[in-house]
């Protein structure tokens, strides 16, 4: 009986041990299943949220687990980042913030070109779109903030030398300040440029340039500052000329208004970029575009006078024609859309490029894209240039051929179809024409000079002295139209009779005769 009832006691001690083991491995088991997706879930802890890169990767990570233990990776590796220390420089969105991309508006890369010293982009065919992220950063972490951005651009590679980025493999975002946030290849750090310029190819893949050495200015201020100080001498000249052209009856005529116009558009011209460099005014948008307009203006209004020039040798003064008022009107009129729509063509197409207006005054063209933000301003001036200096050629002929009627009016041998030549406007208009190929001469020399610091890559005390020349325009054009024209009798007269003109007998007698007509 005793026997019988250890038996049971045995029994009952078995079963009770072999459920409390059973009970213990299945927890333990259960405790090592946690543990294990525990470290699976930090180890791929990359943000708060997700981000969605430039390069179509989905997400990344920027820190990585060795931990052996569950409370030391807690400890390294916090769920999100803010738990990490914040870095203290952090992106923050501007008016100024641009996203900078290498080629102009509606144009692409151009990476696989046969000849690479051609240019680097070319006629788009895909549109240029990156994504834009707002992001705080941490040591090590990146929390985005999905706040949706938009950046104007900055048009123009500013490196010298440069690092290649391909987002079939490399991982980069721009950042809402405009800078490009890189992620390394290890995932573990990224770096952050201000620097760099992007764009796509024919393909649809993204490029990205960082400056390994960046495009750095190549004239002091102070050498900035000395050129802008000529051009503002220059101004009081150019305003000289244009108020005794404006202003004296016997100066108003064709050739004195457009004179007059030519030297206000170089005088606003000299006086907005001046400002800008004196005082460090940033030189893009619409300001740049104000200045290539009147400067190129400038140049339009100089071929509009050797043009009339032209037309008087070759029609006027042959067919012995006087224009009438209204048909001078009229004449005038084609002289300003001539010379305001066409700079106004240029701008437009600046703008449409996103490209910057201000001219190649100050600039040199280190770089490519430096020498692509002239396409509108430095060709189109030499161009102009040229069928200045050719029209001047072909009035020069004209003088030739028309020379026989100043001959016939001075020998007093000339017939009835003769009688009527104008010699005294002969006379003018070789006086002007000379003047006009004066100034012809001085600046075509200043704006060889002008390509000459533009396209050399030294920083050398001539190239001052180039720009010198350019600031100094207006003097030129004062001592050519004032002094070597021989207006002081005309001026001087004006100045004199202002207010102190003394009525004669005859004057007074006139003036009788027209009171009692009335």
């Amino acid at each position: 009986m005793s026997f019988y009832y250890l038996q049971e006691i045995v029994m009952v001690y078995l079963a009770t041990y072999s459920s409390f083991v059973l009970s213990f491995a299945q927890t333990t088991d259960q405790y090592n299943l946690n543990t294990l997706s525990n470290n699976e879930s930090i180890d791929n802890v990359t943000s708060t949220e997700s981000l969605e890169p430039i390069s179509g990767v989905k997400s990344f990570s920027t820190v990585s687990s060795t931990s052996t233990s569950v409370a030391s990776v807690n400890t390294a590796l916090p769920a999100d980042c803010s738990q990490r220390e914040k870095n203290r420089g952090q992106p923050i969105a501007k008016s100024s913030s641009r996203l900078r991309k290498c080629c102009p508006l509606g144009e692409n890369l151009d990476i696989y070109r046969e000849n690479q010293s051609d240019s680097m982009c070319d006629n788009g065919i895909l549109k240029f779109e990156p994504a834009v992220i707002s992001a705080v950063l941490f040591d090590n972490c990146i929390e985005d903030l999905e706040i949706e951005t938009i950046l104007p651009y900055d048009i123009g590679n500013p490196c010298n030398s440069s690092f290649q980025y391909d987002d079939e493999e490399d991982v980069f975002f721009v950042l809402q300040d405009g800078s490009l946030l890189i992620i390394d290849h290890d995932n573990e750090s990224y770096t952050v440029e201000k620097n760099y310029c992007l764009d796509i190819d024919k393909t649809g893949h993204l490029f990205a340039f960082t400056c390994i050495t960046q495009v750095e200015e190549q004239i002091a201020f102070a050498k900035v500052v000395m050129v802008a100080v000529l051009m503002l001498i220059s101004i009081p000249c150019l305003l000289l000329v244009s108020y005794l052209h404006l202003t004296l009856r016997l100066l108003r005529n064709l050739h004195g208004l457009s004179l007059s116009l030519m030297s206000l558009c170089l005088a606003s011209g000299y006086f907005v970029h001046s400002v800008v460099h004196i005082y460090e005014i940033p030189n893009t948008g619409f300001i740049g575009y104000v200045v290539q307009f009147f400067i190129l203006s400038y140049f339009f209004w100089y071929f509009c006078i050797c043009f009339n020039v032209l037309f008087n040798v070759w029609y006027k003064l042959p067919c012995c024609i006087q224009l009438t008022k209204t048909w001078a009107t009229i004449n005038f009129v084609c002289y300003c859309l001539i010379s305001f729509t066409g700079p106004a063509t240029l701008v437009a197409l600046t703008v449409q490029k996103g490209l910057p207006g201000m001219p190649s005054y100050f600039l040199q063209g280190l770089t490519e894209s430096i020498r692509e933000s002239q396409r509108y301003f430095i060709p189109p001036v030499s161009t102009i240039l040229i069928c200045s200096f050719l029209v001047n050629i072909i009035s020069f002929f004209g003088f030739q051929r028309i020379n026989g009627y100043s001959q016939a009016e001075k020998n007093d041998h000339a017939g009835p179809s003769d009688a009527i030549f104008d010699l005294q406007k002969y006379e003018d208009v070789k006086k002007d024409a000379k003047c006009v190929s004066l100034l012809g001469i001085i600046m075509i020399i200043s704006w060889l000079l002008e390509i000459v610091t533009f396209y050399s890559g030294s920083n050398s005390n001539y190239l001052l002295l180039c720009d010198m020349v350019n600031g100094l325009q207006g003097v030129w054009v004062l001592l050519i139209f004032l002094v070597v024209r021989r207006r002081r009798t005309i001026i001087l007269r004006w100045w004199y009779d202002r207010g102190s003109h003394k009525i004669e007998g005859t004057e007074l007698q006139e003036l009788d005769k027209n009171v009692n007509h009335i």
